[in-house]
This record gives C-alpha cells, structure tokens and sequence, in this order.
C-alpha cells in the first residue's frame, strides 16, 4: 500500500515508530497529485520549494543525528561541495617571501669567497599579486556599495524599516569590512560573514532594542578552514569552518557548524572531538550568514610574468654589483717601481705603454625596455591600471572624460566581479531583516516588503565641477540640492540648520543696507 493511500491516524503511527519520514510522505502525496491533478483539480497552490526544504532538512539532520560518532559527523561536514585552491597553494604566489627566488640555491649561487664567507646572489622579490589584490579591492569599494529601497514611498513604516536597515549597516562598520573580505576574497577564494546580536541596550536602529546587531568575517587568509555543504540546486544545507585558538597558553582547534535552526561547536582534544555546550537553537530559520567563493584567485595567470621579472632584476643586480667597480688596465711592461716618499702614485711603464681605467658600459635601454615591457603586460592581462605616481604624474592634468576612458578596461572587470557580490549582498541582507523581525516584532509584516538594490561602484577621482554641471543640464539649469544640504555636504558646519540661520540673517542685513544706501542718495 502507497503510503497516500494510508490513513491519518496509520501514518501517524508509523512517523512516529519511524517506518517513514515526513519527506518520504510529502514525496508519495506531491506524486499522487502530478499524476492526477489535471483530471481532479483539487489544489489551489502546491507548495512545492517546502518539499525541497524537508528534503534538505533531512539529508543535514541524518548527517548530525546525535547517535553517529563525532568524528564520522565532522568528517562528513569536511566534505567540502566547492572546488576552491587551498590557500597553503596560493600564499606561495600572494606572499612575496614564499616567492620561488627568495629559496632558489639553484640558479640564483651564493659564491664562497677565499676566506670561506659567503657573497649571497640577489634575490629580488616583487609582491605584484599582492598589490593586484589590493588594486582589486580599492576598485570596487573604495566608493561604498549605494543602497536604493525600493517599495517604501508613501508607507511611514517601511521608511522606518529602511532607516533602520542602513543603521545596522553603519554600525556594523559594513564599508570597512567590505574592503576586508574583498581582500580575501581575491586572493584566497572564499570567506564567510556571519551575522550575529550581542546584548546591548541601545537606540540606534530608530527604536528602543535590546540587542546590538554585528558580523564577522571567516576566511583562509586568518588561518580558518571554511566547509560549505551546498545541495545540486545551490542551497546551503550547512556552514562549517575550523580554526585554532589560544586557551590559557594551550592552541585548542574548535569545529563549529551553523545549519538553518542550529548551531554546533566541538573542541579537539587528544581522543578526537568532543562538543563545547549545549547545542544553540537558530530562531531565523536560516544560517545566519553569507558565503562566496570563486574557482580561482584574482592573479590566476600571471605569476609566470612575476616571476620574469624577479629573476630579470636579480640577475642584473648581480652583473652590476660585480662590475660597480673600475679595473686598472697596464698596457706594456711597468719600468722601476714607485718611488717613496712622492705625493702622488706614478706607474713608469715601457715606450708605449698606457695606464688607465676599465669600467662596464653596460647597454641599459634593452634591459630597461625588457622591465616595462613585462609590467604592461602584467597589467594589461589583469585588466587593471599602473596607478603607480610615476605612470600617473606623465598624463598630466587630464579631465573626467580622460580618466573615464584611461579607466575603461578596469571598469568592466569591476563589472564582471560585481555579480557573485551582489549575491552575497542580497542574501546578507535577507539575514538582516530576519534578525530585525525578531528585534522589532512590531515590523514583522512589512520587512519583507521591502526591496534593496546595492549599487557598486567604481572607483574614479571625482570631478566636483564636472558632476555639478553633468546634474544642472540634467535637472534643466534648476538646482539639484537646497542650501541646507550643501551646508551639510560641505562639512564644515557643526549644526548646518543654525549656520544656515545665520547666513539668512546676513543676508537680510546686507540688503537691508543697501536699501538705505540707496534712499540716502536719493535724498541728497
């Protein structure tokens, strides 16, 4: 007998001794319905992303059922569902100091002088993956990601929502660690922010709340072992990560795991893992947290350049320190020897003879080509700007278009990394407004109304003038801003509404003279 086909109170029975699961229930009756809804058209609505939900639950509870050995549930939590280079492999590239010359005895031979010291070849590392990274991420948030929100005009308290939505954003310092974690991410792959509340009585969010809202970035670069556990439709089952800390001068290795309604979190000791506490209850009903990775760093392709460069300028380092010096040249026999006493060294040498000097012409322009050469094309193929003040200085005062066109390439690949950010942004912000639906209840029904658009940005230097132009004929020759939001933006005022008070008060005086000046005239 199908199990649709069982009675209420028999399918209660057998939940319950555990004959079946309630996925496995949900599976028969959603089959039942594919084969004849057509004919019977008994549902209004099929609620068929629960099943997948259930299924999920499922698969994640089985994997931390309580009866399994500890062990064997962190080991199948390490089963790690993205493919990521480990960041052991990418700090050799990253890390100027782990770069290949800096340990090469190979070709790069300290030579053994006759008094058994050592004369170390040069080994000049360059942290161009470092500096590509960091170019990177000044790119993209240097100008902090824009927040629109959308469906609040005209409702009080979606208005309220979004002021208090930007607030846990400010407080959270979230352009800060958007210039963190775009570091990490470029350079080891993945980083996870967890999003979490401390208690802290405090107005900050346009209500009294007893709760202060914070986030936290995990990543490789700090020595923290991150395992996703995603389904074949991209949903997270699992978030794990592994990291070392120190406890009372002891290195004690912790294992945590948050999944949709818990969180988890074991210690190492000399046995295996044991857990920390009792298990926490998750009332968001989702990880708190958002996680993104990419299959390759930032300066994936370009360490072979690099590193050119690197033995190119360690190998001339090399021919000039051994040539810095001039060699005397005696040409033809030398006559007698120095005489004693003599102000000043004179060689006696044969009819003919010649004394003099040799010192290295070394031809300085191919070497020099060779280095430039090599810079552009590292910067080329990653699609970012030399921004170095000696390339920069050689343009000159150019104006905004210019810059606009210098920058175009750099654009577009702030704009083909901006999808899996977006991403992050959005799922960031469904967590936020979970945690501001159990800090203010009151709100509950209209969070999820609201929607956030996150713009990003990329960097330029900015043209005041040229901005304030471009905003004039775009807003017909009319004023885009009053005088109390220039005050403001202007920054110099403490209280821009009393300053601008004043310059009202000026203003009535001055003309108030002028009025005077000209009836006195007049009477005279």
């Amino acid at each position: 007998m199908e199990l649709y086909e069982q009675t209420a109170a028999k399918l209660s029975e057998m939940l319950q001794n555990k004959e079946c699961s309630a996925v496995e229930l949900c599976q028969s009756v959603q089959g039942r319905i594919a084969a004849v809804e057509d004919k019977v058209g008994a549902y209004v609505t099929q609620c068929e992303d629960a099943l997948h939900n259930y299924t999920i639950m499922d698969e994640i509870t089985a994997i931390l059922n309580s009866a399994r050995p500890v062990d064997n549930i962190i080991n199948d939590l390490k089963r790690k569902s993205v493919c990521v280079p480990s960041w052991e492999f990418l700090i050799k590239a990253y890390e100027p100091s782990f770069h290949e010359i800096a340990k090469d005895t190979i070709t790069r031979k300290d030579k053994i002088r006759k008094d058994g010291t050592k004369e170390e070849a040069s080994r000049i590392y360059i942290g161009l993956e470092k500096l590509l990274t960091k170019r990177m991420t000044e790119f993209m948030f240097a100008i902090p990601v824009k927040r629109i929100y959308h469906n609040t005009e005209g409702f009080e308290v979606r208005q309220q929502i979004a002021k208090a939505i930007e607030a846990i954003y400010k407080y959270a310092r979230i352009d800060t660690e958007n210039i963190k974690r775009a570091n990490a991410y470029f350079a080891s792959c993945e980083i996870f922010t967890i999003w979490y509340v401390v208690e802290k009585t405090n107005t900050l969010y346009g209500f009294n709340s007893k709760y202060k809202l914070k986030c936290k970035t995990y990543s490789p670069m700090e020595g923290v072992k991150l395992y996703p556990l995603i389904d074949e439709l991209d949903d997270m089952l699992a978030m794990s990560f592994e990291y070392t800390k120190k406890v009372k001068d002891e290195e004690i290795t912790y294992f945590e795991t948050y999944t949709s309604d818990k969180h988890y979190k074991w210690k190492q000791n000399g046995k295996g893992w044991e857990p920390v506490g009792t298990v926490e209850q998750i009332r968001l009903m989702k990880i708190p947290g958002a996680y993104a990775f990419r299959p390759i760093p930032i300066y994936h392709g370009l360490t072979r350049i690099r590193k050119e460069l690197e033995y190119t300028l360690s190998r001339n380092s090399d021919v000039i320190a051994y040539n810095s010096a001039p060699i005397l040249k005696i040409a033809g026999g030398i006559k007698g020897g120095e005489d004693k006493g003599e102000s000043r060294r004179v060689y006696r040498v044969e009819y003919n003879g010649d004394v003099s000097y040799v010192s290295w012409s070394q031809s300085i322009e191919a070497l020099k080509y060779h280095v430039e050469t090599l810079l552009k094309l590292y910067w080329m193929q990653s699609q970012m700007p030399d921004v170095s003040f000696d390339n920069m200085k050689s343009l000159g005062n150019i104006g905004y278009d210019a810059r606009q066109m210098l920058l175009t390439d750099a654009h577009l690949k702030v704009g083909d990394e901006s999808g899996s950010w977006i991403e992050l942004f959005e799922r960031e912000a469904s967590v936020i407004k979970e945690f501001l639906k159990h800090m203010n209840t009151s709100w509950a029904s209209e969070i999820d109304n609201i929607e956030i658009e996150h713009i990003i940005t990329p960097f330029i230097q900015q043209d005041e003038d040229a901005t304030a132009d471009r905003l004039l004929k775009l807003n017909g020759g009319k004023p885009v801003m009053s005088q109390l939001e220039s005050i403001q933006q202007a920054g110099y005022s403490n209280d821009a509404q009393a300053t601008l008070e004043q310059i009202r008060q000026e203003e009535t005086i001055t003309s108030q003279s002028r009025v005077n000046n000209i009836f006195g005239e007049s009477s005279i």
